[in-house]
């Protein structure tokens, strides 16, 4: 026999009860109902292990080779000394190219989640007519389509501009998410997309004047415990993310996630409810 519900137990439960069963960033479903954080969070900590496997690999021969360089005393000697040095000068390309993959697989993900969740915010505002605030940013772009897009900051002129560095917190700030982001999360954030622009645009080889400028933003900001250089002419040569910063990308995107969950959960019911 089907018990019905009326006057069942299920009564007794109030609105929100069953989010006691949900991790913080289950709550993230309320806004992004179609992204598998989980799985590419799985596929990035595989790449990473594959590549880090690969680069120990690499610097465990090299250090083979130095050990039966230096018992090698015969008529070949200064081959053998040039080829030990072609292989270091390749892994300085090869550690570039293992940084370039890991902020290449986070930068995006970091990028479009926070994006997307934002815009679906915006989106439920929207649908139920309800304005977000008196921020400044509000009054700045009042009915412009780009107000919800975390990658444009708007001026005191009203101008919009592609600048996620400064649209990022000024979104953040309007909307309430600014409170639930660690400082720790947006120190790791601007330096790792500004390590992400200078890759993408410069490749591993940056000019002069992009090097002087990454040095003085990793001394002005305490940025030395996310990168390393390697040296040419005692002047940094080209830039890496340090080991430990690679292995540790998955684990500060599960903090944005459960952050973001967070301040999901945060919101009124009136807004997250269904029409």
């Amino acid at each position: 026999m089907v018990k019905s519900l009326d006057g069942s137990e299920f009564e007794a439960f109030e609105p929100g009860y069953f989010d006691n069963f949900l991790d913080d960033r289950d709550h993230l479903h309320t806004l992004l109902r179609n992204v598998d954080w989980e799985a590419q969070l799985l596929a990035v900590r595989q790449m990473i292990s594959r590549n880090r496997k690969a680069g120990e690999a690499f610097s465990a021969s090299i250090k083979d080779d130095a050990a039966e360089l230096d018992a090698y005393n015969g008529p070949h000697r200064h081959h053998w000394e040039n080829r030990h040095v072609d292989m270091k000068f390749e892994s300085s390309y090869s550690d570039a190219a293992e940084s370039m993959a890991a902020i290449g697989m986070i930068a995006p993900m970091v990028e479009s989640t926070i994006g997307q969740a934002l815009t679906a915010l915006g989106d439920m505002y929207d649908s139920k007519s309800i304005h977000p605030g008196s921020h400044k940013r509000w009054k700045r772009a009042e009915g412009h389509k780009h107000r919800w897009n975390c990658q444009f900051y708007f001026d005191s002129k009203m101008e919009a501009h592609n600048d996620i560095f400064r649209g990022l917190p000024q979104l953040s700030s309007a909307c309430g998410l600014d409170k639930f982001l660690s400082q720790d999360f947006k120190t790791w954030f601007e330096a790792m997309f500004r390590y992400r622009n200078y890759m993408f645009h410069g490749g591993f080889e940056w000019s002069l004047e992009r090097r002087d400028n990454f040095e003085k933003e990793i001394e002005k900001n305490g940025w030395g415990k996310f990168f390393t250089s390697s040296t040419t002419n005692s002047r940094p040569w080209i830039y890496y993310i340090r080991d430990e910063a690679i292995v540790a990308m998955p684990r500060m995107v599960e903090h944005m996630l459960d952050s973001l969950g967070l301040f999901t959960k945060s919101l009124p019911w009136e807004l997250t409810s269904l029409p």
